[in-house]
Formats: structure tokens, sequence, C-alpha cells
């Protein structure tokens, strides 16, 4: 019952490559990934020399670098879907888009008026 080919068996389960890189993508600490698998420190080192050719903190130095990555492009996609479902909300409480063209000619006048003013008159208006 000792380690296979790519697997390190520790009390409460295996670990394998693919599952130690997701947990190190995760920024999961040394503590962590041993209470997950249930093995020591020096079994783990072990491993990763079989399996890495390196160190435990050289492998996780570089595999938390890729999960940094990770973590920010799904912040970023997240906070697109975000962005995207504001809008859509924010659009809902908007009035409806009127047809008339005089209407819309009137709004557009009033507009074009109201940022052709004089600051004092403005300031009389909003003040």
């Amino acid at each position: 019952m000792g380690e296979t080919s790519n697997t390190l068996r520790g009390y409460r389960r295996e670990l394998t490559k693919e599952i130690f890189e997701d947990l190190a993508a995760l920024q999961c600490e040394i503590p962590e990934i041993l209470g997950y698998v249930g093995t020591d420190r020096a079994k783990l080192e072990r491993w990763c020399r079989k399996i890495y050719r390196r160190n435990l903190e050289e492998i996780l130095r570089a595999v938390r670098q890729d999960g940094l990555i990770q973590i920010r492009r799904a912040s970023f996609e997240q906070l697109k879907k975000s962005a995207a479902l504001i809008t859509q909300q924010y659009n809902r409480f908007l009035p409806p888009a009127s047809s008339d063209a005089a209407a819309s000619q009137a709004a557009l006048a009033a507009l074009t008026a109201a940022v052709q003013m004089p600051e004092e008159e403005v300031r009389e208006v909003f003040g």
C-alpha cells in the first residue's frame, strides 16, 4: 500500500497530480493539502520530487501563479456577467422609447438648451 506511479495514498484519500494542482491553484497552504490527503510533509515532499523532479515549495509557487491567473480570469468573466445584468435591470426601469418623432425632437432640443444654459441660470434652477 505504498505510492503508485502518480498517486500518494494518505489515510483520508489518494492524491493525484491533477488534484494536487487543483488544490495549489486554489491557493491551498501545505497544511491544508496535508489535511486533505491525510499524510505528512515528508511523504508529500518525496512525492513531489518523484512526480515533478522539484521540491514542494517550488512546485507550489509555480502552480499558484497559474491559479492566480485563473482566479483573475474567472473574476473578470463574473464582472462582465454582472455588468450585463446590472445594465439589463437598469434598462427595465427606463421609460419606453418613443416612436413619436416630434416628441423625440422636442426632448433633444430641451436637452441641448439645458446644456447651453449659462452657469448662473443652472445654479438658479438646480441650486
